[in-house]
């Protein structure tokens, strides 16, 4: 597997540090001179961030966009080529608004990572207010260290869009249908109105913990690069939300979950090389 360069992991450091200080991003032309690389060396450094989903960079599909699931912007999206999101942060004010002991300057990228948000904020109470994308009612969750202590309404639902196996094609777009609900009736009014989406559902606690307990503090290490334990997802793979109950009541792994060998063929293809480790 591919190893992240001393280098990127200097300016994963340097754009991490700038976005949870100030919720805002360094720019490609910023990080350009202040590393004193050439555009090719620093678009092949921010490609492999990619890779190792650290960051991403604008798409043609979303630069300028003046919504984001479908709740419409202040200011419009990142252009093209800039970073639009420092995961798990969004560059760019949205409706997934975060506060942090009072103060709120930062943005989640979607519902899924504004579950685990706190963590990236060791000791702090870290407020997410956001909506349901249905209904417009209003929802709050409440977390400290990357677990939930307290969301509203209790029937809080996320709706996640597109599977796993989707992700080499939509690096930015991945987390356009990543969505809170505020109650399972919420989620299914909406996706009878959108077909062409196949997604699932999950319980915030789930999110929280998949997020926390397979990626963990160790996001918050300047030489972070995902590893996943595979005795780690199949022992909690119920409580991560992973499986799916058959008919005969047993959890099976969700294929919604699952790599597929087309999958890892395209993300080669598209650039993005073999950053995630998977382990036992």
């Amino acid at each position: 597997m591919a190893t992240l360069t001393a280098r990127a992991h200097l300016i994963r450091e340097r754009i991490m540090g700038q976005v949870r200080d100030s919720g805002t991003v360094p720019t490609v032309a910023e990080l350009r001179t202040e590393f004193g690389l050439p555009d090719d060396e620093m678009r092949s450094a921010l490609r492999d961030l990619e890779g190792a989903i650290c960051v991403a960079v604008q798409d043609d599909e979303h630069a300028g966009s003046s919504v984001f699931q479908d709740e419409p912007l202040a200011d419009p999206q990142p252009p093209l080529g800039e970073i639009v999101y420092a995961r798990p942060f969004a560059a760019f004010a949205n409706h997934y608004r975060v506060t942090v002991d009072g103060v709120q300057r930062w943005f989640a990228e979607c519902a899924v990572e504004a579950c685990a948000i706190s963590g990236q904020f060791p000791g702090a109470e870290v407020v997410v207010d956001s909506v349901c994308r249905q209904t417009g009612m209003p929802i709050r969750l409440v977390g400290r260290d990357g677990i939930l202590v307290d969301f509203e309404p209790r029937t809080l639902r996320v709706h996640l869009g597109y599977p796993v196996r989707e992700m080499p094609h939509r690096v930015v777009g991945w987390c356009d249908y990543n969505s809170f609900f505020a109650s399972e009736d919420a989620a299914r009014q909406w996706q009878d109105q959108h077909p062409e989406i196949h997604g699932i559902t999950r319980a915030p606690e789930d999110m929280a913990a998949l997020i926390t307990e397979s990626l963990g503090k160790g996001r918050l290490g300047h030489d972070y690069q995902p590893r996943f334990s595979m005795v780690n997802m199949l022992r909690n793979g119920p409580r991560f939300g992973l499986t799916r109950e058959s008919r005969s009541g047993i959890p099976l792994p969700d294929p919604f979950w699952l790599p597929t060998p087309k999958m890892l063929v395209e993300w080669r293809r598209h650039g993005l090389g073999n950053f995630i480790r998977v382990g036992l």
